[in-house]
């Protein structure tokens, strides 16, 4: 019975018996040693720290190769129909059940295009070729890319869930904030109210560090992917805040903006409220588009048809990409026409940011107002509560 905490590995794991079917592949090798494979913790939930070889197989009885040191990591996994320790020489037995398995075909982590599938490294490769010889793997070697983006893409209901909750959390704390936030306070300050609500939920940063604040942005002080800073927020200031927060290993990505009333005033002014508006009516026209079948780079046509239309100039940046393990979870991304990924075909099961920004110069007004949506049969669901109403925050 697989324990609860391998349940998402469990689920990838069939996909993948699933692809290497359909593909006429007869295993998918994935060589790793010290986490070198970053599709490993996906694939299985786990990783190594001596040299391993996971042999994935069509018919779902799937083979590891490992130390004696870390072969109760993966004994207790209960993912593998055999776990079968080497010795002293990885090569050797290497060699010995890639024999055994005889593959005819044989896929393996390399990409030109996407760090998250090129996990094989020069090296591995090297001890490869010396165990089956170069012109035998020569002959029966494949990508695994096309595989693996789309395991790594289309989310399974236990993915889904902790995106759901990850979502939720980031969502309640962006309130707690948002009644905190006085003018006076700084950049590193409001950071730090965020860092505080995922404590309290005990939650991580999806980013580089677990108790990272987000992305705070008071707009005068300029609007980049920057750590918070000292600037302090004044009356008439607009603030950005672009969330990650990691439930379980799945991130949420959401962005909400604030603006800081001036004395006398009970609403945005109107070059304010134009540059919100015309933020949400952008999302809303991708969010109106985006649906199976759809091409990254018509998706994000739509979201940058409504900026321009509002008369700012085109966004920087991509209306939209995957959320996953990763904020920037891989595969489609809608963005321009430019890159092989924005020619992608959106599926059934992915989640996707939705981000289409008000971006000026000069410190004219700049909008970012980010929300998550996962792709159904019936259309892309709202996984975030969007935000259609600009917070005015007196000071």
């Amino acid at each position: 019975m697989i324990k609860e905490e391998y349940r998402v590995a469990c689920e990838k794991l069939d996909a993948a018996a699933a692809l290497l079917r359909k593909s006429g592949i007869d295993a998918w090798l994935i060589l790793n040693r010290e986490a070198s494979d970053p599709s490993l913790p996906l694939l299985i939930g786990t990783t190594s720290i001596h040299e391993a070889a996971v042999f994935l197989m069509p018919d779902g009885r799937h083979l590891i190769l490992a130390s004696e040191s870390d072969r109760g990591n993966f004994d207790n996994s209960g993912l593998f129909a055999e776990v079968i320790p080497y010795g002293h020489n990885f090569e050797a037995a290497l060699a010995a059940l890639i024999a055994r398995i005889a593959p005819r075909r044989l896929a393996l982590n390399y990409s030109l295009h996407d760090h998250l599938c090129d996990g094989l490294t020069v090296g591995q490769y090297e001890i490869l070729s010396r165990a089956i010889g170069a012109e035998r793997l020569a002959a029966i070697e494949t990508s695994s890319e096309p595989m693996l983006k789309e395991i790594r893409s289309i989310k399974t209901p236990a993915e889904l869930a902790r995106i759901r909750q990850a979502i939720a959390y980031t969502q309640d704390i962006f309130e707690e904030v948002a009644a905190q936030a006085r003018c006076g306070m700084t950049e590193r300050e409001l950071g730090e109210l965020f860092v505080a609500g995922m404590k309290k939920r005990g939650v991580v940063n999806g980013h580089e560090h677990p108790f990272d604040p987000p992305l705070v942005c008071i707009v005068r002080a300029g609007l980049a992917h920057r750590k918070p800073g000292d600037t302090a927020i004044v009356p008439g200031d607009i603030v950005i805040m672009d969330m990650c927060v990691k439930y379980r290993d799945y991130c949420s990505d959401i962005a909400r903006t604030m603006y800081f009333l001036r004395p006398g005033e009970t609403r945005a002014p109107a070059d304010v409220q134009h540059a919100f508006d015309t933020a949400i009516g952008a999302i809303t026209a991708s969010i109106d588009c985006i649906a199976a079948g759809k091409r990254g780079h018509e998706v994000d046509a739509a979201g940058r048809r409504a900026i321009e239309a509002g008369g700012y100039p085109t966004i920087r940046h991509s209306v939209g990409h995957q959320v996953g393990r990763q904020c920037h979870d891989g595969g489609t991304r809608l963005g321009p026409p430019a890159k092989a990924d924005t020619d992608g075909i959106v599926q059934v099961g992915e989640v996707y940011a939705i981000e289409p920004t008000v971006i000026q110069d000069g410190g004219l007004p700049c909008m970012l107002v980010e929300e998550n949506v996962v792709i159904t049969p019936e259309g892309p669901e709202l996984l975030s509560k969007r935000q259609l109403a600009l917070v005015a925050i007196p000071c």
